[in-house]
């Protein structure tokens, strides 16, 4: 794959998508868009980071971006492993700059963000220590672009990315709001490249599907999946016969034309006795079920998450009218 990650910061909480989190929260004031929400930190520097991706060269990071106040924050980081490879960092002008390593060297002054205005930044990072490579794009127009910058800090690679570290502790009193965040590498066959301006929603489940073989803690199996946020054990489905499975039909999408990019699902499970345990999600996208890949779980509840960039059922992008018609959900393996 290449769209390695995705958040719109609609449902759930930081700590159940992202890797590593200090302060910063979801808000849902003033969001980008009116179903939405985003991340929101204010004069405490946060640190947001999602370890743990494919490892590749080159990155491409977009997400709508809104500052305001006078001091400066650091945003648009790039990682090997928890070394800062490239990091961009909103001045008190509102001027996006991008350095090499935790604010070592300055590579380029870029976007010029509007004070309290929604924005949408995308920026490709390529690492290498003459041939580096660092674009900007600004709804959807380059404003910088260079292919001969040493933008290698660390290792050869970049496998975590996020919105917003402390790393180099830019001075003053700052606010930023994201939302919309996508992260794509430069691996797999689709979405390597730039995405464009786009929107990441949440749907979550809405009514009973082909299959209802689990068994639910309370009332009907769907409701008890449906949260916004999960709740742990305070309604739940769970099963112990392998190949038991639900499938649920899920709220439609918002948008109803454009191209659907990539189709992400979240888990949210646990095992509650010893020895192993598999599940893998669910994809029905008409008539017919596909199992997405296995995945061993913990004794602690926690997101399993996969990304398909394709329909299984056509093999080819997944469309908006495909979606509002498919049910989704989580079979037992093992």
């Amino acid at each position: 794959m290449a769209l390695e990650f995705c958040d719109g910061f609609g449902h759930s909480t930081l700590a159940d998508k992202w890797t590593y989190i200090q302060n910063g929260s979801i808000a849902t004031s003033n969001p980008r868009y009116t179903n939405g929400s985003h991340a929101y930190s204010t004069s405490t520097y946060p640190i947001l980071r999602k370890s743990g991706l494919t490892a590749s060269p080159t990155y491409w990071m977009g997400m709508a971006c809104r500052w305001s106040g006078a001091g400066a924050t650091a945003c648009f980081a790039f990682w090997d492993g928890e070394n800062i490879q490239v990091m961009g960092v909103i001045d008190s002008n509102g001027i996006l700059n991008f350095y090499r390593g935790p604010m070592n060297t300055l590579l380029a002054a870029t976007a010029t963000l509007q004070n309290g205005a929604w924005t949408y930044i995308e920026v490709k990072v390529s690492i290498h220590a003459s041939t580096g490579v660092l674009e900007v794009r600004q709804n959807g127009t380059t404003v910088y672009s260079s292919s001969s910058l040493n933008t290698k800090a660390y290792g050869d690679n970049i496998n975590a990315i996020g919105p917003w570290t402390t790393t180099g502790n830019p001075s003053g009193s700052n606010s930023l709001a994201v939302a919309d965040l996508y992260a794509c590498s430069n691996t797999g066959s689709y979405n390597k490249d730039f995405l464009g301006d786009v929107r990441v929603q949440a749907i979550l489940p809405s009514g009973a599907g082909n299959t209802t073989q689990m068994t639910p803690s309370a009332g009907s199996n769907y409701a008890c999946v449906d949260e916004a946020s999960p709740n742990g054990d305070t309604d739940y489905v769970s099963e112990t016969t392998a190949g038991e499975k639900d499938t649920y039909v899920f709220g439609n999408l918002t948008p109803t034309s454009g191209t659907v990019k990539g189709v992400q699902v979240l888990i949210d499970a646990r095992k509650d006795d010893a020895g192993s345990r598999s599940i893998a999600p669910v994809y029905r996208p008409v008539s017919t079920d596909y199992d997405g890949t296995a995945v061993s779980i913990g004794d602690s509840y926690a997101y399993y998450r996969e990304i398909t960039e394709v329909s299984p059922a056509t093999s080819t992008a997944w469309t908006i009218t495909e979606i509002n018609g498919a049910e989704f959900g989580v079979k037992l393996i093992a």
